[in-house]
């Protein structure tokens, strides 16, 4: 089979398709034909191997060659014991983080993984979402919020903004969503019921309105949350921030227990449950993917130079099978 492989870390340079064998499911195991993959943030971190990730994934070569979260396509084959599909079926979900991933012809993983039976509506090039919601997910959970909260989510057009954003609204907060200029009318369509740029004067200009600030991309830098947030209010994160700026904060929070500065996570084993409640919101027209473009599997280097620069909305699919404009 057809596959993008890491033999090292590094820039996407050193991605290459190669021929490599199909996996054969094990007892309790499905077999997927990937049809459409993703280049995500996870991505992109796991490629450059900076410190945190060497620390997790390993020192030296990869712990694994083929990268790739997100999947959607069909169940190909079954192995012993295995009977929450057939071979047919069509599924989306993730891939568990230290297997072999999507970026390649097929997949195998647990049934009882985090996969589900694709909604009849969704085609495969617009089912490998679940990255953006699945880190979105736990942070609004978090929240705990209910009609009338005000939150702000900065980067609110990335694939976990974008994510957080409909999941707020879906819980009937009110939303204020600061991005770039171009993504303006992208958070509109999303439902939220301010849109800012944060490269004009109208951003400098909101006050401390916010129960909730959320860093979705942690490039806000720590007195312009501050200056956000009504007293007593959320500030949230997915990342350090500039020059690490959030780490005191985050650890303040966490030594006094008082929750006003957090980086909430995905529980342990829970992507199941996860995709099949994405899978419910898709299905109420309760969520809509975001996909900014497709790139073919033999051009996943460029996938991932453009995931690098940080200017995507929403998602980067890859064409797997070729197949994703029939």
């Amino acid at each position: 089979m057809k596959a993008a492989v890491i033999a090292r870390y590094g820039s996407p340079g050193v991605i290459e398709i190669r021929d490599v064998p199909e996996p054969t499911p094990g007892p309790g195991e499905v077999r997927v034909r990937v049809h459409a993959a993703t280049v995500n943030r996870t991505d992109c971190g796991e490629l450059r191997h900076p410190l945190l990730i060497r620390m997790l994934a390993g020192r030296g070569r990869p712990r694994r060659q083929i990268l790739g979260m997100d999947f959607a396509g069909t169940i190909d084959a079954v192995g012993e014991g295995a009977t929450l599909f057939r071979p047919g079926d069509a599924v989306f979900g993730m891939c568990p983080y230290g297997k072999e991933g999507a970026q390649a012809d097929y997949l195998c993983m647990a049934e009882t993984g985090p996969i589900a039976a694709l909604p009849a509506t969704l085609p495969f090039g617009q089912a490998v979402l679940c990255e953006g919601p699945y880190y979105a997910n736990p942070a609004i959970d978090y929240f705990e919020l209910k009609p009338g909260d005000r939150v702000l989510v900065y980067g609110a057009s990335g694939a976990i903004g974008s994510a957080g954003l409909q999941l707020a609204k879906l819980r009937g907060a009110d939303v204020t969503a600061v991005v770039a200029g171009r993504h303006r009318e992208l958070a509109r369509s999303l439902g939220a019921d301010a849109v800012v740029d944060y490269a004009t004067d109208a951003f400098d200009q909101l006050g401390r309105d916010y129960d909730v600030v959320w860093d979705s991309v942690g490039k806000l830098r720590r007195r312009h949350w501050r200056r956000l947030l009504k007293p007593g209010g959320i500030f949230s994160t997915t990342d350090l921030g500039p020059g690490g700026q959030h780490m005191w904060p985050l650890l303040w929070s966490w030594i006094t227990r008082s929750g006003r500065a957090v980086v909430p996570l995905p529980k342990r084993a829970s992507g199941k449950a996860f995709v099949n409640q994405l899978r419910t919101w898709i299905e109420a027209g309760q969520y809509v993917p975001v996909i900014d473009r497709t790139y073919p599997l033999a051009e996943i280097a460029e996938a991932y130079r453009y995931v690098q620069t940080g200017q995507k909305a929403g998602i980067v699919a890859i064409d797997v099978a070729g197949d994703l404009d029939a």
